[in-house]
């Protein structure tokens, strides 16, 4: 029994990716701050990452927004057609040690031609 079926909704969760490598996925779209909402229709205050063949996307915290900047540019529009890892991680946060968290690879697991490096 998988823990996504069990509870659906419309992002990523940390829990539902390994610790020991990064899942391989593909930036299909981003949608800005306040264009998507959350299962009780109140508006996401951050961009949601949609990736290829996935029926969740990833809320983008300012930690992962920066880490993807890095490698693909700060033009989010230009990320589309590229593709990141992401994991779960073990972080410091809400005032508790070793939360699960999505990250995304510090590298782009491949890159579309014409990318930034």
């Amino acid at each position: 029994m998988n823990l996504a079926d069990q509870y659906p909704g419309n992002f990523i969760e940390a829990l539902m990716l390994p610790t020991d490598k990064p899942v391989e996925v593909e930036i299909e779209r981003i949608d800005g701050a306040g264009k998507v909402k959350a299962a009780d229709g109140r508006p996401i205050d951050k961009p949601v990452v949609h990736f290829v063949g996935k029926d969740r996307g990833l809320v983008l915290n300012k930690t992962n927004a920066r880490a993807i900047a890095r490698k693909l540019g700060p033009n989010m529009s230009r990320w589309a057609g590229n593709k990141i890892g992401i994991y779960q991680a073990k972080v410091d946060a809400f005032g508790e040690k070793g939360v699960p968290a999505v990250r995304v690879w510090g590298a782009p697991v491949t890159k579309r031609k014409g990318g930034r490096r």
